[in-house]
């Protein structure tokens, strides 16, 4: 049974460590109603540029400091020297990166703007500028707080994370209330947040493991993290290319319904990131203690139980969020995402098993198995977004970036088993959340406005009797034994 300090330990890492996004969530009322439609497709822009900033800076050195701390935290001479270097790459690559933006940024920002159909402005200076910077300070950071979950440190996880989501809203909605309908809230308050936690990370870094550049590592981090940094950038292009070619075919408030759709189901994407995040070093080591290269009963638990767990938080979701947010935001453009949300999270309903056939790419270093994946993906991504944006608008949007995940997850299997042999069971796995998803769609196209609210409850019934029908075996003794039956 999995143990109750696992449970606390996986609450912290998936709740605590989705902050950001819970800070965008607690943000989101102000900026639609601080900010003009416009002006928040521009910054859904100036979102997705800082993350792919932070994805060439960080490298994927992150997944290289956890797998790596597993192997080495025996030995604490090579475990500070590996962490060191690491810490000595992201600061070479950020400074190396700003002296390139400075040198081009103003050139590339303007062309972007001539490209788009309606002429979108983005600025480079002070915006783009910052948003460079911002994603240099937040590289850093994420590679610390990645290294406390694999060094099983919640606490600190916990108070490094609430600093920053405090520091995020303060900061951001004091700017915002001296000056509304300007981006300087939304852009000061993720750059200044972002100088306070890269302070505090390389504080940490340096007093407890020290700054260090042994060449002797950097053909082992290279051959490690290069494919997964390709993979990161093709990550990206499958995640947020979508703003870029609504954007082009449409206009700016367009970018800003459909991004305000995907940051509301980001609350489930970084739940799941964070499951995974606690879920992976637990099963890590039952594979490093066996030895295997096969699936177990007490490893597939784990990713038996996140599919459960996602099931049944899918369509609360989807009810809740429409009833919630009329009663944060006033402008009703944003009222226009409700209809998109239920075949958005049902993308995510296969989230269990997409960790499943991650986990062994990332545990024996298979990482060149992920940029042929995503590779695919990207173009499959690009192709749908592209046709259906095109023809419908943006319910094509939704539909494409529903209909690349399950082929994200054929590419990944077919890398994955590979490496591993897969026995895990297909109803818990597979055939459970298919039938939900079945379920979904079935329901969403025969559903009205009128309607909505009740094929989804509907939804949410239809959840709740599959995970009771699939893990009744399971959960009636863990209630049993929990009311004293």
């Amino acid at each position: 049974m999995i143990s109750k300090q696992f449970i606390k330990s996986s609450f912290i890492y998936s709740v605590i460590g989705a902050l950001p996004l819970a800070s965008s969530i607690i943000l989101l009322p102000f900026y639609t109603n601080m900010l003009t439609t416009d002006q928040f497709g521009v910054l859904a822009i100036y979102i997705t540029l800082t993350l792919i900033v932070q994805v060439i800076v960080n490298f994927s050195l992150e997944q290289y400091l956890g797998i790596h701390w597993i192997e080495l935290q025996d030995n604490v001479q090579k475990a500070k020297e590996n962490v060191g270097t690491v810490v000595s790459l992201l600061l070479l690559i950020g400074f190396l990166f700003m002296v390139v933006f400075i040198i081009s940024g103003d050139t590339v920002f303007s062309a972007f703007s001539k490209f788009t159909k309606n002429k979108i402005n983005l600025e480079f200076y002070p915006w783009g500028f910052m948003c460079a910077l911002t994603a240099i300070f937040n590289s850093l950071f994420k590679n610390y707080t990645a290294l406390l979950i694999y060094q099983q440190r919640p606490i600190r996880f916990f108070w490094l994370n609430i600093f920053n989501f405090v520091l995020t809203i303060g900061i951001s909605l004091s700017i915002l209330f001296y000056k509304p309908f300007s981006l300087a809230g939304p852009m000061y308050g993720r750059l200044l947040s972002g100088l306070g936690i890269f302070s505090l990370a390389l504080f940490f870094f340096i007093s407890e493991f020290g700054i260090s550049f042994h060449k002797k590592l950097l053909r082992g981090i290279a051959v490690f993290c290069f494919p997964l940094f390709v993979f990161s950038i093709l990550s990206w292009i499958v995640g947020n290319v979508d703003r870029y070619i609504i954007a082009y075919f449409l206009k700016s408030s367009d970018v800003a319904i459909f991004s305000f759709a995907i940051q509301c189901t980001l609350l489930l994407d970084f739940f799941q990131s964070g499951l995974s995040s606690s879920i992976f070093p637990k099963v890590f080591n039952i594979w490093k203690a066996k030895n295997i290269r096969y699936g177990t009963v007490e490893a597939n638990r784990y990713f038996n139980g996140f599919t459960a767990i996602t099931m049944l938080i899918i369509p609360v979701l989807v009810i809740t969020l429409p009833l919630i947010i009329p009663i944060v935001v006033r402008n009703k453009d944003f009222y226009l995402t409700f209809p998109f949300l239920a075949i958005l999270f049902a993308g995510y309903a296969l989230g269990g098993l997409r960790a499943y056939f991650w986990a062994p790419l990332v545990y024996f270093k298979k990482t060149k198995a992920f940029p042929k994946i995503f590779f695919f993906s990207a173009i499959i991504q690009i192709l749908a977004s592209i046709g259906l944006i095109y023809f419908f608008g943006l319910i094509g949007a939704v539909w494409a970036n529903f209909l690349v995940k399950p082929v994200q997850l054929l590419f990944m299997y077919n890398e994955s088993r590979k490496v591993f042999d897969y026995k895990f069971n297909r109803w818990k796995l597979i055939y459970l959340p298919t039938i939900f998803i079945i379920a979904v769609l079935i329901s969403e196209s025969i559903a009205s406005n009128e309607t909505r609210l009740f094929f989804e409850t509907g939804q949410l019934v239809v959840a709740v009797v599959l995970v009771y029908l699939v893990y009744r075996k399971e959960l009636i003794p863990i209630i049993r034994e929990r009311f004293h039956l």
